[in-house]
C-alpha cells in the first residue's frame, strides 16, 4: 500500500526544533536566542502525523548536529554565557584571540558554549571560563584554537561535580588526572583550572 506524504506536515518539520525545552535548573535563566545557529522560519505549532514522527526526531538530530557545529563571533558567544549565568575570566583583562594573556571566544563552537551552559545548570556550580580560542594552548583538531576545548576555573563545588559524575581514566604525560564525564568529554585537571574537552 502506498502512503502519500502530507508536505503540509512537513513544512514544519524544520521550523519544529525551536520549540522551547525544559531547563534542566530552574535557577538559571534561559540564554537569549543567537543568529548563527538558529532556524531561519519562526517558530510554529506543528501537529505531526503518526507516520512522520521518525522524520521529526531525525530533524531534530540533524539540526542540532548542523547547530553543534556553528562558529561564534566572540561578543555573541559572551553575551550566551552571561545571559545563563557563566562568567569569563581573563589574566590579561582582554579578550584578543592573538594574545596568549587573554580570554578570546572568536570562532568558539557553538555545541561547546551549549556543554558548558548544560552543566551550569545540572551542576548548580559557579563557572568561569579562563581560557577559550586564544593562541597560546597547544594544537591539534579537537583543541583550544578549533573551538572544542575552555580552560574552566576551579572550585570547591565544581570540582566536587565532576569528581563524583565523572569517571577516573587514567594519567595524562603531564600528570594530570583525567575524568570521562561522558563518551566523548575529557576533563583535565590541571593545578589552576580544568582543562576540558567536549565533542
Amino acid at each position: 500500500m502506498y502512503v502519500r506524504p502530507s508536505w503540509r506536515g512537513l513544512a514544519g518539520v524544520s521550523t519544529a526544533v525551536l520549540i522551547s525545552l525544559p531547563m534542566q535548573n530552574d535557577r538559571d535563566p534561559a540564554p537569549p536566542p543567537l543568529q548563527a545557529p538558529a532556524v531561519a522560519a519562526p517558530p510554529r505549532e506543528v501537529t505531526l502525523p503518526p507516520l512522520l514522527a521518525g522524520t521529526f526526531v531525525a530533524t531534530v538530530r540533524a539540526w542540532e548536529a548542523a547547530a553543534a557545529h556553528a562558529r561564534l563571533p566572540h561578543e555573541d558567544a559572551a553575551d550566551l554565557l552571561l545571559g545563563a549565568g557563566v562568567r569569563r575570566k581573563s589574566s590579561g583583562g582582554c579578550a584578543d584571540r592573538d594574545r596568549p594573556r587573554c580570554t578570546s571566544l572568536q570562532a568558539i563552537r557553538y555545541g561547546t558554549l551549549r556543554r558548558v551552559i548544560d552543566l551550569r545548570r545540572a551542576s548548580g556550580c559557579p563557572v568561569t571560563i579562563t581560557g577559550g580560542t586564544e593562541h597560546g594552548h597547544a594544537a591539534g583538531r579537537y583543541s583550544h584554537g578549533n573551538g572544542y576545548k575552555v580552560d574552566l576555573a576551579h572550585n570547591p563545588c565544581l570540582d566536587a561535580y565532576v569528581t563524583r559524575t565523572g569517571r577516573h581514566w587514567r594519567e595524562r604525560a603531564d600528570g594530570a588526572t583525567l575524568y570521562r564525564a561522558a563518551p566523548s568529554d575529557v576533563w583535565a585537571d590541571e593545578p589552576t583550572h580544568w582543562d576540558v574537552l567536549f565533542r
